[in-house]
């Protein structure tokens, strides 16, 4: 007996095919097509027309929000630091909080479309609704003097070749100007507005600047370099200023290399003045952290480029977290990168030309022994600070700093030596040794509020949807003997102030974010089991009600 095949039964077939073969092939190709559509999409591109692509916009018009909160130390006892060497105390006020907002500007993009140009403009406004309730702008700070100080330690320089009477007159000269070890000016000052100092403004004047010029030449008669700003302040004439210029990769040949220096300042590392070794010059990763490889783990390492620190970094993995339900992995900068007492990083050592040891109970060694020489016992390295044939920090002729800091060798973003004597830590010594906190009365490290360099990514793309930046700038104080006004000060490192900054993307990109690696894969996830498992469905109902008509029809014809 032959069983008639219905429309319906045609109809419920083609589809039930469509389905399995759409599922299967949605299933096969999808991965394929979305990595390749995303890698498009992330690619920094310039259109036929010139306009930038949707990437390359979003990269140099930052759709963010980024607030920068400061803490400052404001010294409570400066007279009994500068006259009686006593340990300083200070008090932690703010948070004093600005709004970052950046532009990147003049892009351009080689003849192959791998590489681009930009110059990083960036601004400032002061934020009262974001700031403490207390905070007042034109309250005062007592704060170390960023000027005298630099002076009394650049006169211990050796490259300066400053004479016993060289030193005198130095001496003589800060002294009638004022300039004393601690100084106290508004806060608004401070940040961005400058104030006048004595020192700054002589060295400036039309006078030095004559006598120089009829004694020697285009060389200023001053021994000692002075700071090119006609104020002083923190951020003194960076509002409305650039960073160097970049060329970046584009991620046209690579996708995982998106967003990589190759050259800053037209350099391809950063200069040998500045660090000692081609690892601690060396410029890795991204502007800033910006960017990184696509499919992050927990294994994953991300290098980046601060031009601000005047340095690079590695990002680590911290944990797995959310951010406006997007589900992120966390990398920051761990303690090793802090560490300069180990060998990798050696080349971001403190030089400490003044021969100071500004923390004497670290590191903490048992009392010496006998020394048994071994061509084994390498006293650079922290293993050995306290062998009984090392002297502790005492290496090479001076002291190593404590992990958890490294100098500032340039002003911020600028390939330009700093000459100040200024030094980087996370915010209240978080990395150091009990042996640093313990020096300043006044901190209290907590992991919760002062781990660095935090940053949420979002581990498909790699993009970054969340940061946490925190630092802290420290200034070595030291006795001088040629300097009358600091004879009896401590040699110690202050903390000026921390800093807390908190980018978050505006509210669109998250929608979009969470549209393209969220919703789509678990979509078309979804579609493809319905699609596979409606097709087997009713291919097997079909197959069911087809039997039982069948037997159906069977019965009476055996009966």
């Amino acid at each position: 007996m032959k069983l008639r095949i219905g429309k319906s039964d045609i109809i419920i077939s083609l589809v039930a095919a469509f389905l399995l073969i759409a599922g299967i092939v949605t299933w096969s190709t999808f991965s394929t097509i979305y990595n390749s559509q995303f890698k498009k999409n992330l690619m920094f591109k310039q259109k036929s027309d010139r306009s930038l692509g949707y990437s390359a916009y979003m990269m140099s018009h930052p759709q963010s929000r980024n607030l920068m909160r400061f803490y400052f130390f404001n010294i409570s006892n400066p007279d009994e630091i500068q006259y009686e060497g006593k340990a300083p105390q200070i008090v932690e006020t703010g948070a004093f909080a600005v709004l970052e907002s950046e532009q990147k500007k003049y892009m351009k993009w080689n003849d192959r479309k791998t590489e681009m140009f930009y110059e990083n403009y960036k601004s400032y406004l002061i934020s009262p609704e974001d700031s403490c309730d207390d905070c007042d702008w034109e309250q005062n700070l007592v704060f170390p003097n960023p000027t005298s100080l630099g002076a009394t330690t650049s006169m211990l320089d050796p490259k300066y070749k400053i004479t016993k009477t060289g030193k005198i007159l130095i001496s003589l000269g800060l002294l009638l100007l004022g300039e004393y070890p601690f100084v106290s000016h508004k806060v608004r000052e401070v940040m961005f507005d400058g104030y006048e100092d004595a020192l700054l403004s002589a060295a400036h004047s039309d006078l030095i600047y004559t006598i120089s010029g009829i004694l020697k030449g285009n060389e200023s008669i001053i021994p000692i370099p002075i700071p090119a700003m006609p104020r002083f302040g923190y951020f003194q004439g960076y509002n409305n200023s650039k960073d160097e210029s970049y060329w970046i990769k584009t991620g046209t040949d690579d996708i995982n290399r998106l967003g990589e220096v190759q050259t800053w300042a037209g350099l391809r590392e950063l200069p040998a003045e500045w660090w000692s070794t081609p690892f601690s010059r060396s410029i890795r990763g991204s502007d800033s952290g910006s960017f990184s490889q696509m499919r992050l783990k927990e294994d994953s390492t991300i290098d980046f480029f601060m031009s601000f620190m005047c340095r690079s970094f590695t990002k680590k993995y911290l944990g797995s977290t959310s951010v406006d339900s997007i589900p992120a992995l966390s990398f920051s900068v761990p303690y090793e990168d802090y560490d300069t007492t180990s060998d990798l990083n050696r080349g971001f050592r403190y030089e400490n030309i003044e021969k100071r040891n500004y923390f004497p109970d670290w590191p903490n060694c048992p009392p010496k022994g006998d020394c048994h020489q071994s061509s084994s016992i390498n006293c650079t390295l922290p293993e050995y600070f306290c062998h009984a044939c090392c002297n502790g920090s005492l290496v090479d002729g001076t002291y190593l700093l404590p992990p958890g800091m490294f100098p500032l060798v340039c002003y911020p973003g600028r390939l330009q030596p700093t000459p100040f004597a200024v030094l980087y830590s996370p915010p209240h010594y978080l990395y150091s040794p009990p042996e640093v906190f313990k020096t300043v009365v006044g901190l209290h490290p907590d992991p919760s509020k002062h781990l660095p360099m935090i940053y949420n990514h979002e581990p498909y793309s790699g993009s970054v949807l969340e940061v946490f930046n925190r630092l802290q700038v420290n200034m070595p104080v030291l006795k001088s003997d040629e300097v009358e006004m600091s004879m009896n000060m401590p040699d110690v490192v202050i903390p000026l102030f921390w800093q807390d900054t908190h980018t978050r993307l505006d509210d669109f990109l998250y929608n979009t974010v969470w549209t393209g690696v969220v919703l789509v894969p678990k979509l078309v996830t979804t579609l493809q089991f319905v699609a596979i498992g409606l097709g087997l469905l009713m291919i097997l109902g079909l197959g069911f009600f087809r039997l039982r008509k069948w037997r159906a029809t069977a019965r009476p014809l055996q009966s």
